[in-house]
């Protein structure tokens, strides 16, 4: 599977659980260096805390965390101790905004992060002028948040669904397969990235046989996998992310849909926390993998090594791009020499800087230009690993910014 398939592990219904506002400084972070001009950066984090996205939620909230304890040990950025107002939804977009509210005007915050899903990020986006604070985006793809959908005050460090979907399509014609069937989420995510990949595979002489979309929360996947079964495919692309995904790959197997297929790929639906459970069952899936935990750059092996010593295990891909996304507001505030959100989004567009996966720069649409890898899953000593087959650059994959986004 070309695609990199975010899992998480909780089931069950997308209960609200309440907003359990807790303003407090990321670890140590009160003791590790003041502030030159005395203001704090205050960002606040509204990850899900139930659901089937809760566990990418504690783990977007800990890279921003491990992010701020690092720049605080060396006094902060550019002098302005960063301080996280940490916040619970349960993804679902009301929720999300009502907690941003209280983060900004209760807490003082201007400045947000690890919010999940694309509709989430579409509800929120549209209040922040009116409460005058940035969104640091590091885990929303959907292309109309830099389109039709997108506002000035909205950053996304993470890859969009195009960015993906334009890396997967140089590969497409490389695989062993003709007929391809897609099984995705039924919501923005899941059909803008069916959509391109149909559109990308058509173009590679491909063809599309079947579309199923199954909605969030979904835990029995009999009827889908049925129709899978029944079509005229030799290949799959998936999109089924969390504990919907966990489900579909372990009844696909149970049912043997997956020998039927010549390649599976995943669109973030297969990610390191999902080796162990998911075991033999993944191996040999190709996925989009936004983030090469291999590569050699000393940047990255920095990230690696300091990450393995504070959590115990190599960071994946979520972790990964929130740390990028927290690199990314701390570059433009040293930019800005201020943490007024005016002049922070006035220094983002053009913003250009070193991350783990290299030389970054922000386009005028809001959008982070980065690479994007396509991976297999292998079997590494006993357990299992990623194979980078391909990577694109970001100059290559990144459309030209959408007529339709108004930044101005």
């Amino acid at each position: 599977m070309l695609v990199r398939f975010k899992i998480t592990t909780a089931l069950g219904a997308l209960l609200m659980v309440g907003l359990l506002a807790a303003c407090g400084s990321s670890g140590d972070s009160s003791s590790s260096g003041g502030s030159k001009s005395g203001a704090p950066l205050k960002v606040a984090l509204i990850p899900p805390s139930s659901g089937p996205l809760a566990v990418f939620g504690t783990d977007a909230a800990k890279a921003w965390d491990y992010a701020a304890k690092e720049v605080n040990a060396k006094g902060g950025v550019d002098g302005h101790k960063v301080v996280l107002v940490k916040s619970q939804t349960d993804a679902q977009p009301a929720t999300t905004v009502r907690a941003a509210r209280k983060a900004v005007t209760q807490d003082g915050a201007k400045f947000i992060g690890a919010v999940m899903t694309s509709p989430e990020h579409g509800a929120l986006d549209q209040q922040l002028a009116g409460m005058n604070a940035l969104n640091l985006n590091a885990l929303g793809k959907d292309d109309a948040l830099t389109g039709a959908q997108c506002s000035p005050n909205a950053f996304r460090a993470v890859q969009s669904n195009s960015m993906d979907v334009n890396a997967i399509a140089s590969e497409i014609s490389k695989l062993p397969a003709k007929n391809w069937a897609i099984q995705a989420v039924d919501y923005s995510t899941g059909h803008s990235a069916a959509e391109k990949f149909k559109a990308a595979a058509e173009k590679a002489g491909k063809n599309v046989v079947l579309e199923s979309y199954a909605p969030l929360n979904t835990s029995d996947f009999g009827s889908y996998i049925t129709k899978l079964k029944s079509a005229d495919a030799d290949a799959l692309f998936a999109v089924e992310y969390g504990a919907d995904g966990v489900a579909f790959i372990n009844q696909g197997a149970q049912f043997k849909l997956f020998d039927k297929y010549k390649t599976v790929l995943g669109f973030n639906m297969v990610s390191e926390p999902l080796f162990k459970p998911l075991g033999d069952k993944i191996v040999g899936f190709y996925n989009n993998l936004g983030y090469d935990v291999s590569s050699s750059s000393p940047l990255n092996k920095a990230f690696v090594d300091g990450w393995k010593k504070a959590n115990g295990s190599a960071p994946y891909y979520v972790e990964a791009d929130n740390y990028i996304a927290a690199q990314m507001l701390f570059e433009a505030v040293k930019k800005a020499k201020s943490v007024d959100p005016a002049k922070v989004k006035a220094a983002l567009p053009g913003l250009s800087f070193d991350t783990i996966e290299g030389k970054v720069k922000v386009d005028s649409d809001g959008q982070l230009v980065r690479p994007t890898h396509i991976g297999q899953v292998v079997k590494k000593g006993s357990g299992l690993g990623w194979k980078v087959v391909a990577t694109a650059d970001g100059d290559t994959i990144k459309p030209k910014p959408d007529p339709a986004c108004k930044t101005a």
